[in-house]
C-alpha cells in the first residue's frame, strides 16, 4: 500500500486537533473561537468524552506530529511546529481541568503559553509606587488615593455605548489607513458580559465579528481607546479577519479555524492586541482624543484641564501589570488565600480592594492566561522594534506580518529586556 502524501497526513492532523480541541472543551469553562464545521462542533458538543480517556487521543496526536516528514519543505515544518505546541498545550490543559497542576506556575506558562516571564520583585513594584506618589494629590494610603483620582475620570453608564461606537469607528478609520482589509469586514457592537472580560472579540468568521463590552465593569475615560483598538482595530478583529485570510482561504491550514485561549498563539494575540493600542493613538493623539471627544462626550469637561496628567497616571498603572502575573503565582501555585491575593495586589499592585477582589475572581477563572497581556505585550514589541527604531510605516507593515503568519515563541525562550521601574 502506497504511503498518503504528506500534505494529506498534516491535514488530518490538523483535523484532528481540531475535533479534540472541541472536545476539550465540553470539559473547559473558558471561551473559545471557532469558525470550522458548525455540524461537528454541535456533534462533539452532544458527545461529551472523559478527559482521561482523550488524553490518550491528545497524546496519538502529538507522537503522530512527531512522525511527520517535512520533506525539507519549510512551510511544512513550520505548520508542524505551531500543530506540536498545540498538542503539547492539550494535554496540559486537560491536565490541568483534571486537576494534576504542572509543578510550578512558570512550569504552567511555559507549557501553556512557551514562554518563560520574568519574576518581579517587591522592590520594582516599590519603586513604580514611590513615583505614582508623587503623580496622585492627597494624603493617606496610595491605593485608595489613587482610587478616588481615578473614578473623578469614570463615564456614567448611559453615556458608555455611544462613546465605544465613535471611538470604534476612529480606530477603524485610522486602522484603514494603513492596512488594507478583506472587502465586507466589520463588527457588530454589543453591550453585554461575555465570560469574566471587560470586552471580548468573538469572530464569526468571513470578516465579521461580534465585539462585547462588560455592562458591569466600570468603564474610565482611557478604556475607550484601549478596548476599542486592542478587541477591534488593529486588534483581535482585525488579527481574525488577516488569519482567516491566509491560514485558511490561502494555506488551507484548517487548525487555525479552532482558536483556545492556550498555545502560544494566545501570546502572540494578546500582545499584538495591546501593541496595537499605542500604535494606532500616540501619547499625544490618545490625549487630544481624550481631552476633546470622550470627556465631552462622558459630560465631564471640567477635566479636560487635567487630562495629560491622568494619562501620565495610567502610563504607571499599565506598568503595574506585571503584578498580575505575581498574585497569580501566588493564588494558583503558593497557597495564598483570596484575602492574601487581594492584599497583596492592594498594596503592591496599588488596586483598590473592589479591583483586587475582581482581579482574583480573573485569575482563578483563566488562571496564567494573565500573562500573555504583558509579557505579550513586551514579546510583539521585541519581534516589532527590535533593538533599532522602525518608522510608523514599517511598525504597521510588521503588525500586519504577525498576523499573516504568526511568529510564535514555540518555546525557544528569547531572552527579552526585563522591564524597568
Amino acid at each position: 500500500m502506497s504511503q498518503a502524501p504528506l500534505e494529506t497526513d498534516l491535514d488530518k492532523l490538523a483535523d484532528d486537533y481540531v475535533s479534540l480541541a472541541l472536545h476539550l472543551h465540553n470539559h473547559d469553562p473558558n471561551p473559545y473561537i471557532f469558525i470550522g464545521d458548525k455540524a461537528l462542533q454541535a456533534t462533539i458538543k452532544a458527545d461529551v468524552r472523559p478527559l482521561v480517556d482523550l488524553d490518550n487521543d491528545f497524546r496519538r496526536l502529538r507522537d503522530g506530529l512527531a512522525a511527520v516528514v517535512t520533506g525539507g519543505s519549510e512551510a511544512t515544518a513550520y505548520r508542524r511546529a505551531l500543530l506540536v505546541d498545540r498538542a503539547e498545550a492539550l494535554l496540559v490543559r486537560s491536565s490541568i481541568l483534571q486537576g494534576q497542576m504542572p509543578v510550578s506556575f512558570d512550569a504552567e506558562v511555559e507549557a501553556l503559553y512557551s514562554v518563560r516571564v520574568p519574576e518581579m520583585d517587591e522592590d520594582y513594584f516599590r519603586s513604580l509606587a514611590a513615583e505614582l506618589d508623587q503623580i496622585i494629590p492627597g494624603s493617606g494610603a496610595l491605593p485608595e488615593r489613587m482610587s478616588a483620582y481615578r473614578d473623578r475620570f469614570l463615564v456614567p453608564h448611559e453615556h458608555v455605548e455611544r462613546i465605544v461606537s465613535a471611538t470604534l469607528k476612529e480606530a477603524q478609520s485610522r486602522t484603514h489607513a494603513h492596512m488594507d482589509l478583506p472587502e465586507g469586514e466589520g463588527i457588530t457592537l454589543l453591550m453585554n458580559n461575555f465570560g469574566n472580560f471587560g470586552a471580548f472579540a468573538e469572530y464569526l468568521g468571513k470578516g465579521r465579528t461580534n465585539v462585547h463590552f462588560s455592562t458591569t465593569m466600570p468603564f474610565h475615560v482611557d478604556r475607550a481607546i484601549e478596548l476599542s483598538t486592542h478587541e477591534a482595530y488593529p486588534g483581535h478583529h482585525v488579527q481574525a479577519t488577516l488569519l482567516e485570510a491566509e491560514m485558511i482561504d490561502k494555506r488551507g491550514w484548517r487548525e487555525w479555524t479552532m482558536l483556545p485561549l492556550f498555545g502560544a498563539h494566545t501570546t502572540v494575540a494578546e500582545g499584538a492586541a495591546n501593541y496595537g493600542v499605542n500604535l494606532s493613538f500616540g501619547r499625544e493623539e490618545r490625549i487630544a482624543y481624550d481631552r476633546d471627544v470622550v470627556l465631552p462626550m462622558a459630560g465631564l469637561t471640567h477635566l479636560q484641564p487635567e487630562i495629560a496628567t491622568y494619562h501620565r497616571y495610567v502610563e504607571y498603572v499599565e506598568r503595574l501589570n506585571y503584578a498580575r502575573n505575581e498574585a497569580a503565582r501566588g493564588i494558583l501555585y503558593q497557597g495564598w488565600t483570596r484575602a492574601a491575593a487581594v492584599a497583596w495586589l492592594m498594596e503592591f499592585g496599588l488596586e483598590t480592594r473592589t479591583l483586587a477582589k475582581m482581579r482574583v475572581t480573573i485569575i482563578e477563572a483563566i488562571r496564567s492566561y494573565i500573562v500573555t497581556y504583558n509579557y505579550g505585550l513586551d514579546w510583539v514589541t521585541h519581534q516589532i522594534e527590535g533593538t533599532n527604531q522602525p518608522s510608523e510605516s514599517q511598525k504597521w507593515a510588521r503588525l500586519r506580518g504577525l498576523f499573516e503568519k504568526p511568529v510564535m515563541p514555540l518555546r525557544d525562550h528569547r531572552e527579552m529586556p526585563r522591564p524597568k521601574a
